[in-house]
């Protein structure tokens, strides 16, 4: 969870372990850091620098020696309260000024029908506009396995924590050779409080296939798998019909998934 907290702030996993470091072993100079992380120095002081520009480590200075500390682990709820305050404030000036953003566009705009996008972030894009939305119900085909090839656990992770808080509801289908293991990847729990129902393709059905589709709303989002990295997004009512309908036989077909509560309700903690 912490990597996840620590990537909002555009930090990496070397970040999080100097944290962690200083926050348990207290003032270190930089060399004793260095020397504990095995890190070049060069490398460290421009990784301290991050932290320190984030306000998750401190310096400070006696008899000519400078030595860095963690912050209070207390501290990064007031820092992303700050965050979330912020955003507040950035939407409700946006929302001053929405009315004549509107007039701007031409009376015959109609929004794309069709968008392209390529690699990890065109995908993230993608699942990005499904979190747009609020109180809605999906379906999604996902070769599970492969999908989070493209994005990674933490990412992923972060996403169904947005969906549930957001009400987002889906039904997923996962071939049965591309199952993940719910225990060790407990943000692909299941159940009414994870806002998701998982089923098993029917045998037979093709398991070689690495692209998987979601439906919301009136559009339908292809994701391809991490060796092709492309994904586009339809909005067509008559298309997100059709592949419903296909999907509600399919899913008739499926079968159901054991739901594991213990692993769930640990997640659900960190929501």
């Amino acid at each position: 969870m912490l990597e996840t907290i620590f990537q909002h702030f555009s930090l990496k996993q070397e970040h999080v372990n100097i944290y962690l470091a200083l926050l348990e072993n207290g003032l270190l100079t930089a060399g004793e850091l260095a020397k504990k992380l095995r890190l070049p120095r060069a490398t460290l002081y421009g990784l301290l620098a991050d932290l320190n520009q984030n306000g998750l480590v401190s310096q400070s200075e006696k008899d000519k020696i400078k030595t860095w500390q963690a912050v209070a682990p207390a501290k990064i709820t007031d820092l992303l309260n700050q965050d979330i305050n912020a955003v507040e404030k950035l939407k409700n000036g946006f929302a001053n000024i929405l009315p004549d953003l509107q007039n701007k566009l031409p009376a015959d705009f109609t929004p794309p029908h069709f968008q392209y996008f390529e690699g990890a972030a065109g995908a993230r894009q993608i699942v990005n506009d499904i979190l747009t939305y609020r109180d809605i119900r999906t379906e999604s085909f996902w070769p599970i396995r492969d999908i989070l090839g493209v994005f990674g656990n933490d990412y992923f992770a972060n996403v169904n924590r947005r969906r549930i808080r957001q009400n987002i509801y889906v039904r997923a289908i996962w071939p049965r050779k591309k199952v993940v293991d719910v225990k060790t990847n407990p943000f692909m729990g299941s159940g009414e409080k994870f806002k998701r129902e998982i089923r098993l393709a029917p045998v037979g059905i093709d398991c070689s296939m690495s692209m998987g589709y979601w439906t919301y709303k009136n559009k339908v989002a292809f994701i391809s798998s991490k060796k092709e990295g492309f994904g586009f997004i339809v909005e067509s009512a008559e298309l997100r019909q059709l592949l419903q309908t296909q999907f509600d036989i399919l899913w008739k077909m499926s079968k159901k998934t054991a739901v594991h509560y213990q692993t769930m309700d640990d997640f659900l903690k960190t929501i």
